[in-house]
């Protein structure tokens, strides 16, 4: 069974020249408390706090993307010290994030890494430093320097939240004036114009195959150092965190098939 679909509504504010992206996340935000259960992910509250705004982040950015665009965030935080990884998919509707917060060198500014897929074109990287608090405050910060152009992010209310981007003749004085309260009236002080609904889920898509072709270049050249004695080994995803278990059996007859 799949989690429950999200609808994310895209505008265009007249007059603003700005995008409009508004979500409720508790659907998504369930889904990835359940993630964390099935698997065994343990995290504090501050860092739960912090991956759930990257959920809110990337889906948000996705809607306001191509349909057919795929894009990747990997972003270090300086306070407090954690690695995020938060990805999207418009092809699929999917939105997933996964973190570490163990056995991390400090670092004095974050970095901000996206990798973005449109199509069958050829993957496009930018990758920036950032001094803001935050996910959304290094995701503000990423469009500045990389996309040369402002977006906010806006707590709507419960677990919602608004994305306001600039676009071409934005109004930046109305843009940088907005606050949380501004936005919770933006539908009787700006003309909105639906543009999409779309929809978003929590799924990353990893499976028991996708893990042996991730793992069987690595059992090809160490094998007795990946198993010992053993006759399976446990993995995490590296997209999501989700633990799978894999065979030496399993390997052996995949490496087999595709020598």
């Amino acid at each position: 069974m799949s989690d429950p679909d999200i609808e994310v509504r895209t505008y265009f504010a007249r007059e603003k020249n700005a995008l409009v992206a508004r979500g409720d996340f508790s659907e998504i935000y369930a889904a990835w408390y359940l993630h964390r259960v099935d698997n065994k992910i343990e995290i504090d509250d501050s860092a739960d706090a912090m991956a759930k705004d990257a959920l809110a982040a990337v889906t948000l950015h996705c809607a306001g993307r191509p349909w057919k665009v795929t894009c990747a965030w990997t972003v270090q935080l300086p306070h407090p010290r954690m690695n995020i990884f938060a990805a999207g998919d418009n092809n699929t509707g999917t939105v997933i994030v996964n973190l570490l917060t163990e056995n991390l060198q400090p670092i004095d500014k974050g970095v901000f890494c996206s990798d973005m897929v449109e199509g069958f074109a050829p993957s496009r990287r930018s990758v920036v430093d950032f001094e803001a608090h935050g996910f959304f405050g290094a995701v503000e910060a990423f469009y500045e320097k990389s996309e040369q152009r402002k977006v906010r992010f806006f707590h709507y209310g419960d677990d919602e939240f608004v994305m306001v981007a600039a676009q071409p003749d934005c109004d930046m004085e109305w843009l940088d004036s907005l606050t949380d309260e501004l936005v919770r009236k933006l539908d009787a002080s700006v003309e909105l114009s639906l543009l999409e609904k779309r929809t978003f889920s929590f799924e990353c898509g990893c499976n028991q195959e996708r893990m042996l072709d991730f793992i069987l270049p690595i059992f090809r050249r160490e094998a007795e150092e990946l198993f010992g004695k053993e006759q399976s080994i446990r993995i995490l995803c590296p997209r999501c965190g989700a633990r799978h278990t894999l065979t030496r059996e399993a390997l052996e007859a995949r490496s087999n098939t595709t020598a």
